[in-house]
């Protein structure tokens, strides 16, 4: 910090002090700003002299404070500890936090209960603590975050501390990175040890063994990963004491990476509405849970079953990726889930060939589901299944696609739809343009597709269209009427265009030779065209919406028609990325209106343009703004 810091009298805010190993302000200076207040984070403070005379005490106005040390270890321990020691700030602090604090043990302000004022409390990195202070005496104290305390091996009785009911108003209690904590204590006092506690998150600590604190009645959130060896106080209590154990008013839980089958039985726990299982090995059938509104299962490769009956009519999210053994549900059972609103399925239920009933959804994500071969939507009886809700669907990645219904996607609110890696598929849904409510199309890896819009044309209401790597689709006159190019004219909302990879050469030539993009077009995301040698001036130069023009790695591009782009009026942001071929930028100029320009690992536009060489090629560029060439500003 700069020196004579203690000159400032009236200072009140403060954000942080970092002590300097040379010249500059002490701590010490601090004890001369009487109306320091709000939040302070100190660094390095290795002085106890300096410690003390900063006065944190009388700074009556500090609520938080945050103590950080740049490097735990310490030849003398009892030093660093007097330096916090001198460190104790006044009653009315709200929170603190402890960083990397290199002593063996903390001084015995820090779970004082004169503190009655502290809501929140973070220990981070003290690895040389073998033991907490009493922190279950804080009064007031809500939150509290334990972290990489790698010599502490028990909680035990030091951290509730002398009062009847420890910690009292905690409501949120994490660990985190405790790589040898090994038990969990009771306080035994005879009551609860947490009344309040609402949210209990246990992160990578693999040592731990035991139970679960057992009471715990106001208990909403649980979120154990990485703790292989913890077990849950259900799995191993005797009858005479189960009836003791109170979680009944758990509504979420999270298991994640290699936690033990027993903290599975708090899944009878009447009120559970959320459920998250991730990186699990020992489960093979979810047990009836029911009034389960959200369930994630990520990474279970034995899970092979849902309940014999069936999902929670409940349940209103539902996300299965990489459970490969698990088999889908019935068509009956799935047209039950009427509160359905979201589904995922990704690397998953590999045996399921087409889906014949959907429930309510508003978004639909399928993912690498290898046999998946149809997308039916029919009911049984004929009808159409009920997609009125419908507004995103998703497809990636399933090589055995090749049909939809006939007629087309009864989804007359579909917003979002995007095809890719399909390798057999050949065309998209039929009467595609029926889908007035769709904005986004993307259309990307689709090898063999060969058609998308034969049939009228795209959706009128198209915002936003991707095409990328369909190499056997071409942007050909239809034989239906006038319509041309999947009626390109007629998309007088169309912003966005990205259009590359693999076969969009010849699609992007046809729609600028015709001039068929729409004028209301703001970004032109040009990518991958191998062959694009230059851009055709005409099919650019009436669109007077455009602000964005985007080029990358086109790698035969040599020329940019300057007389066209200098009529895109609208033009603020220009880059062009590895496009080593092209050697110039327009004579006639850019746009004047254009604001940004960015030119990046492209080497003949590099050697013209870095260095502010050839007085008639810069002056073309100069009036812009900003100008990036790689990671470097040059103007």
């Amino acid at each position: 910090m700069p020196s004579q810091m203690s000159r400032l009298k009236s200072l009140r805010t403060l954000t942080a002090f970092v002590v300097g190993k040379s010249t500059g302000s002490t701590i010490g200076e601090l004890g001369e700003l009487p109306h320091l207040g709000g939040k302070l984070k100190l660094q390095n403070v290795v002085d106890v002299k300096d410690a003390g005379q900063a006065n944190l005490k009388n700074k009556k106005d500090m609520k938080e404070l945050e103590f950080e040390w740049g490097n735990e270890d310490s030849d003398d321990s009892a030093k660093v500890r007097d330096v916090l020691d001198k460190l104790q700030p006044c009653m009315n602090l709200e929170k603190l936090t402890v960083k990397r604090y290199g002593g063996t043990s903390f001084p015995n302000w820090l779970g004082d209960c004169a503190f009655n004022k502290i809501k929140v409390m973070r220990l981070e990195g003290c690895h040389y603590c073998f033991e907490l202070p009493p922190l279950g005496q804080l009064p007031a104290l809500k939150e509290l975050f334990i972290c990489k305390m790698k010599f502490l091996r028990t909680l035990g009785l030091e951290l509730y501390g002398q009062p009847f009911q420890p910690f009292q108003s905690l409501e949120r209690l994490e660990f985190k990175d405790m790589a040898e904590w090994e038990e969990w204590i009771p306080s035994g006092s005879g009551g609860l040890d947490f009344p309040r506690l609402q949210e209990l998150i246990l992160e990578k600590c693999p040592k731990l063994r035991g139970n679960l604190p057992c009471d715990m009645p106001c208990l909403k959130k649980l979120s154990v990963e990485g703790c292989g060896v913890l077990h849950d106080q259900r799995a191993t209590a005797t009858t005479s004491t189960s009836t003791s154990l109170n979680y009944n008013s758990l509504q979420e839980l999270e298991i994640k990476d290699g936690c033990q089958t027993a903290i599975l039985s708090l899944l009878e726990t009447k009120l559970l509405s959320r459920l998250k299982i991730r990186n699990f090995n020992d489960i093979q059938c979810l047990p009836n849970i029911n009034r389960l509104q959200h369930l994630i299962l990520w990474n279970c490769p034995t899970l092979s079953s849902f309940p014999k009956d069936g999902l929670p009519t409940t349940l209103t999210s539902l996300y299965i990726i990489n459970c490969k053994r698990l088999e889908f549900l019935p068509h009956e059972m799935l047209a039950k889930l009427t509160s359905l609103d979201y589904l995922t399925i990704h690397k998953s239920c590999n045996s399921m060939r087409s889906f014949g009933i959907f429930p309510k959804l508003t978004t639909l994500n399928i993912g690498y589901c290898e046999n998946l071969e149809s997308l039916c939507l029919i009911e049984e009886e004929g009808a159409v299944g009920n997609l009125s809700l419908l507004n995103n669907l998703d497809i990636l990645g399933c090589p055995n696609l090749v049909c939809f219904p006939q007629g087309g996607l009864p989804t007359p609110n579909l917003t979002q739809l995007e095809f890719s890696r399909c390798e057999k598929l050949k065309s998209l849904p039929e009467r595609i343009h029926t889908l007035t409510a769709l904005e986004r199309l993307w259309i990307r890896n689709l090898q063999n597709l060969e058609s998308i819009a034969e049939d009228g044309g795209l959706p009128p209401n198209l915002q936003h269209f991707r095409i990328e790597n369909c190499e056997r689709l071409r942007a050909s006159s239809s034989s239906v009427g006038d319509h041309c190019n999947w009626g390109f004219q007629a998309l007088v909302s169309l912003k966005y265009l990205n259009i590359g990879g693999r076969g969009s050469d010849e699609i992007l030539e046809t729609l600028l030779k015709q001039q068929l993009l729409p004028t209301t077009l703001r970004s032109l995301w040009i990518e991958e065209l191998s062959t694009l040698k230059s851009l055709d001036g005409k099919g650019l130069a009436h669109l007077t919406s455009l602000q964005e023009l985007f080029i990358s790695r086109c790698d035969s591009l040599e020329y940019l028609p300057g007389e066209a782009l200098q009529h895109l009026t609208s033009l603020q942001r220009l880059e062009i990325r590895c496009c080593d071929n092209l050697q110039f930028l327009p004579e006639e100029g850019l746009p004047p209106s254009l604001s940004y320009l960015k030119i990046f690992k492209c080497s003949g536009l590099e050697k013209r343009y870095q260095n502010k060489t050839g007085q008639d090629h810069w002056d073309s560029i100069s009036h812009i703004p900003c100008i990036w060439i790689n990671d470097e500003v040059v103007i």
